[in-house]
């Protein structure tokens, strides 16, 4: 099959889906080599069609059909016809649908708005530095019972809603993010996946990278799952929620991959364009998964395109998260990312720079860390930093710059001032030490340095900390790491992938909030200490270098001078036993320290500063603390 023949003459720049239009709806779908297409229209989730109508291939290979009445509340598929053989689906377009995502449902989605919805828009930022990213499952941040969040709304878009405390009374969920001080939360896949039973949710677990529809909400995380219209609604209220406590929220999406091959959506519509195959014939699969997505041809290119724009305009969507970005390639991602900008010229765009295993285009063509330069727009995770910092990622064992592997010194230095090989600005790098793939830090830790006290884990733990965010480019923290998030097995084991491990494993603690609340503290002081002082946040390494100056230091040690408006001097020491640094002339106030970080000055120093083991500290010279 020629693709690029089909894409020159069968391109559709249109609208697709089901439209209503004042009295009418408008049914529109792309498949121009299908010998016929069926529109099936049924009044329930479960009922036989109330009709099957043929629908009119019109120009550039869409077929329509114009239907004489306003059908809202209707479910409806499409059955198309290749080959003899008829096949039925939901459409790929579909904005809404029952449970399992078997049937598309027609809805008026401005009819769905909560109160207050037009009177909160994005939330914007000057630039993509001065974010902080909260990587949260919206399962995993309110399904245990210490979340003290109502029993039905446990793992829901509803318990963002709440404000909710331990009985000890530190903040949980909602309430929490806004004390913690983070910019956006980046909700882990909230469109329409496979893997867990809408209808019995807690029978099941799923991280939810399965896509089965893009353009809806899962059902498992809503109240209530048959009512294709309340999810809509409680993801509404949702975001609602965040925007009005000024939290923008990041989606997370997977449009390199989809869950099924041969029956999903994409191939019941139109078999083998959708999807990549190698020399062989075989479907390529870069994402691991069985598939990868053909981003390169124009109407995959239109579809995902489309569905970014739809979630940032229909849900105000303040960024996206790109899973496997580099299966996808740069001309899509670019255009993308000039579409969103006209909606939204302060949206956040970043992803995973690498693949699952080798794709179908070239290496030049890939959306991948190696050709960040040809994605301005977008940041990429910084993995090289976040090995440095806690140690390799892939053997657990592995020691970091913080637990004693001082070979990492310069990759430090390097993360500190923003500067990655690969990265035409700091803007475009994403600095963390943990997500929710692998070990969390702390199981890291226990199983990497499990020898040392609690109390030095717990300082190599606040250095990571620090060392995010204290770094040029963009800080991300996944949920309950400021707390020493956890994912035990049992017998000193912990696991490393529980993307379909239960909640008594996903889900977070709140309980733990209480017994490490000196670190969530620490965290929030990093955070607003980072806020308060754009010497962190610079965009570009003109000034970058231009500003920072590398101090001599021994061990292993760090120290990093910037100035600009103030002087601001970094300290690292991660070796197990106190350091003296020589200051700078002048008094120098103390913001960071081994326990603290506050906006306000915590001591004053001249000449010389002990730096504890395992620890970081920031000074300012200025002439008012």
């Amino acid at each position: 099959m020629d693709f690029n023949e089909i894409d020159r003459k069968y391109y559709f720049g249109g609208d697709l889906g089901a439209i209503l239009s004042g009295d009418r709806t408008l049914f529109s779908v792309w498949a121009p080599l299908a010998e016929a297409v069926e529109l099936r229209l049924y009044g329930s989730q479960t009922n036989p069609p109330s009709e099957i109508l043929p629908m009119t291939l019109g120009e550039s290979g869409v077929w329509q059909y114009n239907y004489p009445k306003r059908l809202d509340g209707i479910y409806y598929t499409y059955a198309f016809t290749y080959n003899g053989v008829t096949r039925e689906c939901t459409d790929i377009y579909a904005r809404a649908a029952g449970p399992n995502g078997s049937r598309g449902y027609i809805a008026d989605l401005e009819r769905l708005n909560p109160d207050g919805w037009d009177r909160f828009g994005y939330v914007g930022l000057s630039n993509p530095t001065d974010a902080v990213i909260y990587e949260m499952s919206v399962r995993d941040f309110s399904a245990d019972p210490s979340s003290r969040v109502p029993a039905a709304e446990r793992g829901k878009f509803a318990a963002l809603c709440e404000r909710s405390a331990l009985s000890t009374g530190e903040p949980t969920c909602l309430e929490h993010l806004k004390r913690l001080g983070v910019t956006h939360v980046q909700l882990m896949p909230i469109f329409d996946f496979e893997g867990v039973d809408e209808l019995s949710p807690s029978a099941s677990y799923n991280w939810g990278y399965n896509p089965a529809n893009y353009n809806l909400p899962e059902g498992s995380l809503s109240v209530r799952p048959e009512d294709p219209e309340e999810r809509i609604r409680e993801l509404k209220k949702m975001i609602l929620a965040l925007h009005k406590a000024g939290i923008g929220v990041v989606m997370d999406v997977v449009y390199n991959h989809t869950y099924r091959t041969e029956d999903s959506g994409f191939s019941v519509t139109f078999p083998d364009y959708y999807y990549r195959r190698d020399h062989l014939g075989r479907y390529s699969n870069g994402s691991g998964c069985g598939n990868e997505i053909a981003s390169e041809r124009a109407m995959v290119r239109k579809f995902i395109t489309d569905s970014v724009l739809f979630w940032a305009r229909e849900y105000k969507i303040d960024g996206f998260r790109f899973d496997l970005m580099g299966i996808l390639d740069s001309d899509t991602m670019n255009g993308v990312a000039h579409e969103l900008k006209k909606i939204n010229p302060s949206a956040l765009l970043y992803g995973e720079g690498w693949t699952g295993g080798e794709v179908a285009i070239s290496h030049e063509a890939q959306a991948a860390k190696h050709n960040a330069r040809r994605t301005p727009e977008f940041a990429y995770f910084n993995d090289g930093y976040r090995d440095a910092i806690k140690g390799d990622t892939f053997m657990e064992a592995g020691l970091g710059y913080i637990s004693g592997n001082y070979h990492y010194r310069q990759t430090v230095i390097n993360g500190l001032l923003g500067s990655a090989p690969w990265a035409g600005s700091p803007c475009q790098t994403v600095n963390y030490c943990e997500a929710h793939d692998n070990l969390t830090l702390w199981d890291k830790l226990c199983v990497s340095v499990g020898s040392v006290s609690e109390e030095d884990r717990k300082k190599m733990s606040r250095l990571a900390m620090a060392l995010v965010m204290l770094a040029q480019g963009i800080p991300f923290i996944q949920a309950g790491q400021e707390f020493l998030r956890s994912k035990p097995l049992g017998n000193g084991r912990f696991d490393h992938n529980s993307y379909r491990s239960p909640d008594s494993v996903n889900s977070i603690k709140w309980n733990m909030l209480h017994k490490n609340f000196r670190e969530a503290e620490y965290c929030r002081g990093l955070i607003a200490f980072r806020k308060a002082h754009p010497l962190l946040r610079q965009t570009n390494y003109y000034d970058i270098e231009h500003s920072s100056e590398v101090l001599s230091s021994q061990d292993g040690t760090v120290a990093i001078r910037l100035d600009g408006g103030e002087s601001i001097l970094i300290l690292v020491n991660p070796i197990p036993r106190a350091k003296m640094f020589m200051l700078p002339d002048g008094e120098w106030y103390l913001y960071v320290s081994d326990i603290a970080a506050s906006i306000k000055p915590l001591a004053t120093y001249c000449e010389g500063v002990v730096v504890p083991p395992i620890s970081a500290m920031v000074l300012i010279r200025k002439d008012q603390p």
